[in-house]
């Protein structure tokens, strides 16, 4: 491991997972985060934009970022996305070995791999894209979850986008990004565990009973196509909090056909748009959650969706002290609200 120094004492890079004996949580502990740039960090709003001349995503290879792979324009005039390797890792490494104990902890080894999807235009979001820009990058997240799920120590696949300082993007280019688990993040396996216990109890996906539910009321739809729904949830995590759902039952992201691209980044870019349009810009999450990458049986009973979660509030005592929220927009007003934008 690389040294480096913190209050002028040398110290060492810890990268490992550690295990909470109660909630049996895993916790990366990558101390090499640290070391980041801080050159690129806003003063707190997303507006904030890095400048082209010091951004590191721009060209990323002159930048001194490993290029996994380059995917052109339509036109073939230059690049439209490229992947790179994160030069800060969470994840890094392919040392699967079995857990040991630290007193009565689990520590392992944080294995796995972390890669950026760096999109072409510096200023423009995934809001201002293109359906067909979009789609490619849908694309791409599809492609680089099917060769990472065959490597080494991958449990799960998380694809992510933060987009503005409060989001966590420390650069204000455009980018998401794939991270290759050696552990199933513990929101994952509590959505799993969930949906395994509704099918066991009635027999039926809880998230097509969702579905069902919110296509008949159509209070809290912002937007459907063919293909996809995308929805402000009954009992949301986030004020103005939008879910995007395959509408037939489909329990893997990375089975999704050509066709259903399309109409996945249609749903998507029109989501973020009217977030974009409507709230003035936020900063947000979104996620994809989809069964694990490793098979150790089927999952049928998971229905894979994406999450957009702006970042409107802080947490305070409440929400940290009961790991609750407090939603101050009614889900029917903010679908409301998000389906009269125009964009």
């Amino acid at each position: 491991m690389n040294d480096f120094f913190v209050n002028n004492k040398k110290t060492k890079d810890i990268s490992e997972l550690r295990q909470d004996p109660v909630g049996r949580d895993w916790v990366v502990i990558s101390t090499g985060r640290a070391k980041r740039p801080e050159a690129f960090k806003s003063s707190g709003t997303p507006e904030r934009e890095t400048p082209i001349n010091l951004c590191p995503f721009e060209n990323p290879k002159e930048h001194g970022n490993e290029v996994i792979k380059t995917y052109p324009l339509a036109d073939g005039s230059g690049w439209a996305v490229q992947v790179v390797k994160n030069k800060f890792p969470i994840m890094e490494g392919q040392n699967c070995r079995a857990e040991s104990k630290e007193g009565l902890y689990l520590v392992k080894d944080n294995a796995g791999y972390h890669e950026v999807v760096v999109f072409k235009d510096h200023r423009r979001s995934l809001a201002q894209l293109e359906v067909a820009e979009a789609g490619q990058i849908i694309k791409v997240y599809r492609e680089r979850y099917l060769e990472l799920s065959q490597k080494m120590c991958v449990d799960y696949i998380l694809i992510f986008h933060n987009h503005g300082r409060p989001s966590g993007a420390s650069i204000s280019h455009p980018h998401s990004q794939i991270m290759a688990l050696s552990f199933i993040p513990a929101d994952v396996r509590r959505s799993l565990e969930g949906s395994r216990k509704y099918k066991e109890e009635r027999g039926r996906c809880v998230h097509c009973d969702i579905l069902e539910w919110e296509l008949k009321e159509k209070k809290r739809i912002i937007f459907e196509n063919k293909s996809f729904v995308a929805v402000v949830p009954y009992v949301p995590r986030f004020s103005y909090e939008v879910r995007i759902f395959p509408k037939t039952h489909q329990s893997y992201f990375e089975n999704i056909s050509d066709g259903e691209t399309v109409d996945f980044a249609e749903a998507l870019k029109i989501s973020l748009a009217k977030i974009y349009h409507g709230l003035n810009n936020p900063a947000y999450n979104f996620f994809i959650h989809t069964p694990p990458a490793e098979r150790d049986h089927e999952y049928d009973y998971y229905h894979w969706h994406l999450e957009i979660n702006p970042r409107l509030n802080i947490w305070g005592g409440f929400e940290l002290g009961t790991g609750g929220e407090v939603i101050d927009v009614d889900p029917d007003e903010a679908a409301e609200y998000l389906r009269g934008i125009k964009t």
